[in-house]
């Protein structure tokens, strides 16, 4: 089961903690009207909500639902963080919708790889989306939690506005973590697989977009077929690999051109193209102007020779 949360909406914390029962503990029965959270540190919860029974174990993430009896089945020790907290855009999701909702989210994931990050805005909607149960073995999920109730036990300025921004980005790296294990399980087929290199050239571009990149580099590092691999880049990004390049190179140089007092030869080495002519040249290809007209449009106090 899927959560949709409105990432633009920070949840409200009400109360978050940690409980250890060293002995045997039956969770109380109870009904509530607000979200509450559990992620097992040790031992084990048994507990029921809807007539499922659930049993929870360390690294397991857990989120009952406000308005629905839980109570627990079975006697354990148990060690956990709790949250309660409430948020107008935290919405069960019903089960036909789950599917389409992880594609959606995959497409979003592309979609972000695949932009300028300088870009002022989102390049996204703000919906995600976060399950109901799910396992996190990342040591670094529990440490924001940790500092999330850190914060909230300290009671200083604005510190249940502080402890809901952490909470927020727990659970945006929750949803981030689910995709990626939805993604690692939906690896089928030959196509799928290809998308799964095609999200990694994505990223070795966005790092090392000031390197020499070469055809051969890309089969070589990836083990594929250029020419495949570069079709299926191109149907899911929109450019092939090199247009893409050159995208990224020319909007860095922008980025360069505007804010730093380096030639334009400089600029072009720092990222990636060594000759000064053909970076002018491409530099005017995508931007619709030369380096020294777009340094003049922004920026009329000092001029740069071309």
């Amino acid at each position: 089961m899927l959560f949709s949360y409105d990432t633009e909406i920070l949840p409200e914390v009400r109360m978050i903690g940690q409980i250890k029962y060293p002995g045997q503990w039956v969770h109380f029965s109870r009904v509530i009207d607000e979200y509450i959270m559990y992620l097992i540190k040790e031992g084990d919860m048994y507990i029921e909500e809807k007539g499922i029974q659930y049993h929870l174990k360390p690294g397991d993430l857990f989120i009952l639902e406000p308005n629905k009896p839980h109570f627990g089945y079975k006697a354990a020790s148990c060690n956990y963080y709790y949250v309660h907290f409430q948020n107008i855009s935290f919405i069960p999701l019903a089960d036909d919708k789950e599917r389409f909702a992880m594609n959606e989210l995959a497409d979003k994931r592309i979609t972000s790889l695949a932009s300028y990050n300088l870009d002022s805005g989102n390049v996204t909607d703000s919906i995600t989306y976060i399950p109901k149960l799910f396992s996190i073995q990342n040591q670094e999920f529990r440490t924001i939690l940790k500092e999330s109730i850190d914060i909230y036990n300290h009671r200083e300025e604005h510190y249940k506005r502080a402890s809901s921004t952490l909470l927020h980005l727990f659970l945006l790296q929750v949803a981030h973590a689910n995709l990626i294990q939805h993604n690692a399980n939906q690896i089928s087929t030959h196509i799928k697989k290809s998308a799964v290199v095609v999200e990694k050239i994505l990223k070795y571009l966005n790092n090392n977009y000031y390197e020499k990149v070469s055809s051969s580099l890309i089969e070589k590092t990836f083990e594929v077929n250029f020419d495949y691999i570069n079709r299926v880049f191109s149907d899911i990004t929109g450019n092939t690999i090199f247009h893409y390049l050159n995208i990224l190179r020319i909007n860095h140089a922008k980025e360069l051109i505007a804010t730093t007092n380096l030639t334009f030869s400089e600029i072009g080495y720092l990222v990636g193209i060594d000759d000064r002519y053909y970076f002018t040249k491409q530099f005017k290809k995508y931007v619709g102007m030369t380096p020294t007209e777009y340094y003049k449009s922004v920026n009329t106090s000092n001029k740069k020779e071309e």
